[in-house]
């Protein structure tokens, strides 16, 4: 054995066999011209584990030492059955990592592409979510995972994204009392948690926006995308002055521009609520420039107070806290805001992100269309008794006793608290939400131009396609994903089923009892950039599983209930929209950050006739 901190290679024995050598021919079929236009997906470096299990550091390690163009094929055995490796295609050698960290023996090869050598019809186990969940947490995605044609290994190819983030439960809290570690109960967020945000921010804002674009308005019904480059700074700055005082950072009459973005009637747009008031000409607004040197002013602000608190120079109080949480997560609604008007101009303007591989979209099809369905459509649940939202009231952060009682306290919106019993009858519900290529179906059979069409399509030389932030790709690629449409259009599909959309109540105990979140693999938090196909309904997770990285409608209008203290630190948050209008919509997309879609409270609100957001919907029956 190697000495501590050594590694060590030797020729592969051939009483060894590497992943997929005793495979047979691949069950998919992919023309030579296809495999050609695949093969660039698939790294030149490739790593082979003995064992099942895989933890950070392991991955960590080994794409720091072999991988290539920021790529790594990893292939991992799926039993324990499947790590005995038996004879050799390519030229693998034998490794080895002993360090105080990782003790690792696996084998190593430079190669092509192993297409040939891979079943893509082939369903992948719920056993890789806890490949995910480790990649996850040492910052890297997989790409697309595919099983070996014997079904022996899954091969990721890992590639290092612009930015991932953490799971929640290896996401610390900020606390003054010593170093914020994962002991620390609570949601105040970490300069770290700041800084991940701020990197999917700026990815978004400075590299997928063209400078011709800045003063285009991608929808109609909401500002040009200069304006919340702006917003997000503006925003925290008024929300730090507010909790702990002080004045606008400069230049000033930012605040007059950037404090409020719209979100007017789509059937009046005349009438909206109080917002800022913006300048008519492009010349009149501020530059890019400028904004970025208030922004650097504002966030070197919100690290001055950071520094405070850690010294106790100034006390962490609830209302800080609460300024910190209500700041952050604003700016994470805003990521998904921004983006499903960006994808609007996908393929026409809007860039694709960044350091972010596109798709392998012929792979993937082949996966997606090779899933197993529900043997039955539907589940029942209930009656039952569920809580819905936590004792958290902003009314509370000034009393006596209460102010600087903030360790281990959950943060969140008004409209999340307080804490209440509510009970569910009974009720059927689809295990799996409505997809594009049902509400296609629905939608040609009810008439195209009665309906109108959803947001998130677009017709291209006579052909429905569905958007992506890679451009807008063709129903055959995207047929199994959630359509993405308003409460109106979903509603009317469930009616034609002889059902309705689910109350905020009967959604709430579905999602309690079935889903899996991101640390069960869900897709959330960017893992992909498109939605995917869901996966609950089957018996091998008794149930359990995700609906492919969507929010969903509820039957159920935003409104007032018992103990809601409406907001000061963001007047209106909630009770302007108190208008018959809007519709509570629960869940995640895959592009919410994991803090928002881990806390089960959170409830989101768009507008009935809205057509972009990123909100699908499930039917449910009457029992």
């Amino acid at each position: 054995m190697s000495s501590p901190g050594s590694s060590s290679s030797s020729s592969y024995e051939s009483s060894f066999d590497p992943p997929g050598s005793r495979a047979t021919t691949p069950s998919s079929i992919i023309s030579d011209n296809d495999k050609l236009s695949l093969d660039s997906y698939f790294p030149n470096a490739y790593v082979c584990l003995s064992s099942p299990s895989v933890t950070p550091d392991v991955v960590k390690t080994l794409f720091i030492k072999h991988s290539a163009g920021n790529r790594l094929g990893l292939y991992i055995p799926l039993t324990t059955s499947g790590s005995q490796l038996t004879s050799a295609f390519g030229s693998w050698t034998k490794q080895s990592i002993f360090s105080r960290e990782i003790e690792i023996e696996y084998i190593f090869a430079v190669r092509g592409s192993p297409l040939e050598e891979l079943d893509c019809s082939r369903r992948l186990s719920t056993e890789i979510v806890q490949h995910l969940h480790a990649f996850s947490i040492s910052s890297f995605r997989a790409v697309i995972s595919l099983a070996t044609s014997n079904g022996a290994h899954v091969l990721h190819i890992l590639e290092q994204p612009t930015f991932a983030f953490s799971p929640l439960s290896c996401t610390p809290a900020f606390s003054t009392s010593h170093v914020s570690s994962l002991t620390t109960q609570g949601n105040i967020p970490t300069v770290d948690e700041w800084k991940m945000v701020w990197s999917a921010w700026d990815t978004i804002t400075l590299k997928m926006i063209p400078q011709e674009m800045l003063h285009q308005k991608p929808i109609d019904l909401r500002h040009k995308c200069l304006f919340y480059i702006g917003h997000i700074p503006t925003f925290l700055d008024m929300l730090i002055s507010k909790s702990i005082g002080g004045g606008p950072s400069e230049p000033k009459h930012f605040w007059n521009i950037f404090e409020r973005g719209i979100d007017p009637h789509v059937d009046d747009p005349d009438h909206c609520h109080n917002h800022s008031e913006v300048p008519e000409a492009d010349e009149d607004w501020p530059t890019l420039e400028s904004i970025m040197g208030f922004r650097n002013s504002v966030r070197a602000r919100l690290f001055q107070l950071y520094d405070d608190l850690q010294s106790g120079k100034r006390v962490l109080t609830r209302n800080i806290a609460r300024t910190l949480v209500m700041t952050l997560e604003h700016e994470g609604f805003h990521v998904e805001t921004l983006l499903y008007m960006l994808i609007q101009r996908a393929g026409t303007g809007t860039l694709p992100p960044p350091g972010f591989t596109s798709p392998p979209w012929e792979l993937l099809t082949q996966q997606w269309n090779a899933n197993p369905t529900p043997l039955s459509s539907t589940v029942t649940l209930g009656p039952a008794t569920i809580t819905l939202g936590h004792n958290d009231s902003e009314g509370d952060d000034k009393k006596e006793g209460v102010s600087e009682s903030v360790e281990g306290h959950v943060f969140g919106w008004d409209n999340e608290s307080p804490e209440r019993k509510v009970e569910v009858g009974t009720f059927r519900v689809d295990w799996r939400p409505v997809s594009n290529r049902d509400f296609e179906v629905f939608w040609r059979e009810t008439g195209a131009t009665k309906l109108g069409m959803p947001g998130s399509w677009v017709e291209e030389d006579g052909h429905i396609k569905v958007r992506t932030m890679y451009g807008p790709v063709s129903m055959e690629i995207a047929q199994h994903w959630p359509v993405l449409t308003s409460y109106d259009h979903l509603m009317a599909y469930a009616n034609s089923k002889g059902g309705h959309l689910p109350t905020e109540p009967e959604l709430r105990l579905f999602l309690d009892t079935y889903d899996v979140g991101h640390e069960g693999g869900a897709n959330i938090g960017f893992r992909n950039w498109h939605p995917v196909p869901p996966t609950a309904g089957l018996a091998e997770n008794s149930g359990m599983g995700s609906n492919g990285g969507v929010w969903e409608w509820t039957s159920t209008t935003l409104d007032n209930h018992e103990g809601l203290s409406p907001t000061n630190l963001f007047t209106g948050y909630s009770t302007d929209f108190f208008d018959d209008k809007h519709q509570v919509v629960l869940g995640a997309s895959y592009a919410t950050i994991p803090r928002l879609a881990g806390r089960k409270t959170v409830r989101n609100f768009y507008q009935h006739n809205y057509p972009y957001p990123w909100v699908g919907g499930r039917v449910v029956y009457d029992s």
